[in-house]
């Protein structure tokens, strides 16, 4: 019998730890999941300060006398029912963030589909990157021919900086799968490589 409640208490801290772990990445979303990085950083050590003070509880529960009971059986009996509650705390939290956070996905998607069909009717599309802060390698007059190259090809890309939001990655990714298919049907098959020949030529020919 007692095998029995030592399998249920095993399992259910583990789940309590992975649902612990996935309420962290919850908060982090849209980050890429990584296990090893998120055991780092989730702060497992307050989990364990956690578990041992049910631990704690469930032993002086124990401690009681319980239709005659030995201690260890009580214990292994208590400690799930002391724990389960702890469970369903992170549950809620993880459910809850995951619904927020996908409500959060679906503005901002919806808002880049929107932008994307109106800089498609406009035949002017915006591709953003993140590279840092912009180098001006050329002159005036050859960034102006490179931005004319771009635009006739109904396309110009600007540079967000170092650091792009999450969300907002999320949002360009939307407004890419809209808008590359247009650019194809618009330019033909390997207009991105033709576009850059004809830059590369510009700048060679560039003074700097």
């Amino acid at each position: 019998m007692n095998r029995k409640f030592i399998l249920i208490n095993i399992i259910l801290i583990l789940l309590i730890i992975a649902v612990y772990i996935f309420e962290y990445y919850i908060e982090n979303y849209p980050m890429m999941f990584n296990l090893i990085n998120s055991i780092k950083e989730c702060g497992i050590e307050y989990l364990a300060v956690i578990l041992s003070f049910t631990a704690l509880v469930s032993y002086l529960i124990s401690s009681l006398n319980i239709k005659g009971l030995s201690f260890k059986t009580k214990f292994l009996r208590i400690l799930p029912v002391v724990n389960f509650p702890v469970l369903a705390f992170f549950a809620y939290l993880s459910i809850n963030g995951w619904a927020e956070k996908q409500r959060k996905v679906s503005a901002i998607e919806n808002r880049y589909a929107q932008q994307a069909a109106e800089d498609i009717k406009n035949d002017l599309v915006t591709i953003q990157f993140g590279g840092g802060f912009p180098l001006l390698l050329h002159d005036r007059a050859t960034l102006n021919k490179i931005d004319g190259i771009r635009k006739r090809y109904g396309v110009r890309y600007i540079n967000t900086g170092c650091v792009i939001d999450g969300f907002e990655t999320t949002g360009q990714e939307k407004y890419s799968e809209i808008v590359y298919p247009h650019l194809t049907r618009r330019n033909g098959k390997g207009w991105e490589d033709r576009m850059q020949k004809e830059i590369d030529h510009v700048e060679k020919n560039s003074h700097p």
